[in-house]
């Protein structure tokens, strides 16, 4: 398992794996009840939105891909980056926005209504290996190889 997001009630867990293949589990059975299919290479992040409804996943084919749990399907492929992707997370309230990292240097901003893209931004001079999203929205935080972190803020 190389990475991990809880659902928002707590009922279900997403994994992703080296092997291409995501996981969603019932926490409660411990069983596996649905396979995250499609990406070309290993899965390195996955985040649930905050409505719990779709799940995103980063992917070392340069894609992102968002999947329906309710309907059990892919609902939209995403060639994001020039390079993996190294992170992925829904904007934690509203869920209106999801943000990606990648080795490719780029931080990217996507609308969660039609996956179109918003905005890149562009500051790190190494792979992006991490981002989270401040509560309010506002902020997004990164870090990369270059052993630094930046705070992009209200503007992006």
């Amino acid at each position: 398992v190389y990475g991990i997001s809880f659902h928002p009630d707590g009922s279900l867990v997403a994994t992703t794996d080296l092997d291409g293949i995501g996981r969603v589990w019932d926490v409660r059975s411990g069983k596996s009840i649905y396979s995250l299919q499609g990406h070309a290479l290993q899965i390195l992040s996955v985040d649930f939105s905050p409505n719990g409804f779709h799940i995103a996943t980063g992917s070392g084919d340069h894609s992102v891909r968002v999947y329906d749990i309710r309907q059990l399907k892919c609902l939209s492929l995403i060639p994001a980056h020039s390079s993996l992707v190294s992170q992925v997370k829904f904007s934690p309230a509203s869920g209106e926005y999801m943000v990606t990292g990648s080795f490719d240097k780029t931080i990217k901003i996507w609308s969660s209504r039609d996956f179109s893209l918003l905005k890149t931004l562009q500051g790190h001079e190494g792979k992006v290996m991490g981002i989270d999203i401040g509560r309010s929205e506002k902020t997004i935080v990164s870090c990369g190889y270059d052993r630094t972190w930046k705070l992009w803020g209200p503007d992006f």
